[in-house]
């Protein structure tokens, strides 16, 4: 029996994130803002197959959230060849990133996430107990979003303390 796991999920260079969503051509490229961020990624048999990057919300309000109350998933990709592991990715990102973002920003009390209505449903989203809470255009202020032209993004919450409660 093998003493090294055969999966985990571990904090990663921006750099290897960054790579990986330009390899597998995340349709919002790299991740390339200039405040808060930690990236992540998924190994399975020592290969990476999914790339989760937390980062500070663009706005000082999101879902309804204060920024100082949130952390949202800013990139969420899969190699093409295991996209399988995208639930996987998001869900052990949503379990285990808060915890991770706390220690070095702040506490939060939800993430959250956006996705490009055009692009898919947010099932990966709703299936893993988020909740939709608006429909929203880009911003228009010269980010990543602004130049996918005239395209809505959904806006994902999951409540971090409320789901604490009701499983206490």
């Amino acid at each position: 029996m093998s003493l090294f796991p055969l999966a985990r999920f571990e904090s990663i260079e921006l750099e290897t994130a960054n790579a990986a969503l330009s390899a597998w051509q995340h349709f919002l490229g790299e991740f390339d803002r200039p405040f808060g961020y930690q990236p992540f990624g998924l190994y399975v048999d020592d290969e990476l197959v999914t790339v989760a990057v937390s980062a500070s919300t663009i706005n000082s309000t999101c879902g309804g959230w204060p920024r100082r109350r949130v952390v949202e998933l800013a990139r969420l990709c899969s190699a093409p060849q295991h996209r399988w592991a995208t639930r996987v990715g998001l869900r052990l990102w949503r379990v285990l990133a808060p915890r991770e973002w706390t220690r070095e920003y702040w506490s939060v009390d939800a993430v959250v996430s956006y996705a490009n209505a055009a692009r898919h449903s947010g099932d990966i989203y709703r299936f893993d107990g988020w909740r939709k809470v608006a429909d929203v255009r880009p911003s228009g202020a010269g980010g990543t979003w602004a130049r996918q032209k005239g395209e809505r993004k959904s806006v994902w919450v999951y409540e971090l303390r409320a789901r604490l409660e009701a499983t206490a």
